[in-house]
């Protein structure tokens, strides 16, 4: 099949112009005049010389809305070949000769998209080590250790291990290395928020951080609930949630009361509905807390489970779902749903979720060790346990039915 790129990058751009104005949430295009935009751009489909160029067209086209969620998916064009490097799951730092594992990062074994390599049974390998070698290739400081990890994915890697800058009495070990270290590091940066707000608040405080409102943020939520019941208050993470789907059994749950107990034989009474914390509660947003990272908050608060601490949220609440897509493969995302509140108006799209208390994520002191929002969050809660103590209760005496 011959294909002229002019004549079907013309078509994409109609073809897109229908899509929208078809699908598009309000009839009325934001009462933005949607002939005249398509008539202001398609001058530009004659210096087309590329198909990014006329997805920067697109973007422009679709811009004109004034809405979130109105992304453009690339089409039929050559890719660049990338060349995958395998990863470790540590930090290497150049000490002397070779390098030093400067540290190795947790993970979570159990899922292939957190597992750490040097993290797997039987392999003794701990922070402080030196890689003398990779796959029998000494490596030294004067070259970049991850050339000899190239297309080394999945693909099973001798490194020689020492605890000394020597390769005498060095040993052999194998790993399998990762694609991505993102996860890992996420990971590290939850347990280290975690570990500062246990600590600033003497265990009184349990923290979670969610990282979306898909599948991982469903997870990570149900992971860390039920181990925090028994804290006497929470700090609930939202900041950079990319969002997903509705968080309202999230919320539901957080904003849950206890019903009533059942009495077990030899152990404590066992609440209902189960998991439930019935303390005070905080939620932590940001700029990056979008999309769904925007409902979650408003609903938050809205349910009335707590206040908000940070900075206002991305404010992008509108949903896409299916619309058609391009002849060349490529498409755009229509917004076919948006927020409107219980007062029946127009809401957060374009707007955001403000902070009860404001306090800004100052980089300058996290880099110094400080964490403002968890600071706050922490001082706040505490100031509430304090004119509200957690009343806990107790089995009552063994029933007389004699």
């Amino acid at each position: 099949m011959r294909i002229d790129p002019r004549k079907e990058w013309r078509q994409i751009y109609f073809d897109a112009w229908r899509i929208m104005r078809d699908w598009f949430y309000d009839p009325k295009m934001h009462h933005v005049d949607w002939t005249a935009m398509r008539d202001k751009y398609k001058v530009l489909l004659p210096y087309v010389a590329h198909r990014t160029d006329l997805d920067y067209i697109l973007g422009e086209l679709v811009g004109e809305l004034n809405c979130g969620h109105t992304y453009i998916f690339r089409g039929d064009m050559p890719k660049v070949e990338r060349v995958p490097v395998g990863l470790l799951g540590c930090e290497l730092k150049a000490d002397g000769t070779y390098y030093r594992i400067e540290k190795i990062y947790r993970g979570e074994n159990w899922h292939e998209e957190t597992r750490s390599p040097l993290t797997e049974p039987g392999l003794n390998v701990k922070a402080g080590d030196y890689i003398i070698a990779i796959d029998g290739h000494e490596v030294t400081t004067k070259e970049n250790p991850y050339k000899y990890l190239e297309n080394k994915v999945g693909v099973q890697v001798t490194l020689t291990i020492n605890s000394r800058p020597a390769s005498r009495g060095a040993r052999d070990i194998v790993v399998t290395p990762i694609a991505s270290e993102l996860k890992l590091r996420y990971l590290d940066w939850v347990e280290h928020n975690r570990e500062y707000v246990d600590r600033l608040s003497g265990g009184k405080i349990g923290y979670m951080h969610v990282p979306d409102t898909e599948f991982e943020g469903f997870r990570e939520f149900f992971k860390a609930f039920q181990p925090l019941m028994k804290k006497e208050a929470l700090i609930v993470d939202d900041r950079y949630n990319g969002g997903g789907y509705s968080p309202f059994p999230m919320v539901q749950i957080l904003g849950n009361r206890i019903i009533n107990y059942w009495a077990v034989r030899n152990t404590a009474l066992y609440p209902e509905p189960f998991p439930v914390n019935e303390g005070p509660k905080v939620m932590l947003i940001n700029g990056l807390s979008s999309s769904g990272g925007d409902e979650f908050p408003y609903m938050f608060r809205a349910m009335g489970v707590g206040p908000l601490i940070g900075e206002k949220t991305w404010g992008g609440l509108v949903g896409y779902g299916y619309s058609p897509g391009y002849v060349d493969g490529g498409g755009m995302s229509v917004p076919g749903f948006a927020f409107v509140n219980a007062k029946g108006q127009w809401d957060v799209e374009g707007k955001g979720v403000d902070p009860d208390i404001h306090v800004f994520d100052d980089p300058t002191k996290i880099v110094k060790g400080d964490e403002p929002m968890l600071d706050k969050a922490v001082k706040y809660l505490l100031e509430q346990l304090k004119k509200n103590p957690p009343k806990k209760i107790t089995k009552p005496a063994s029933p007389d039915r004699s």
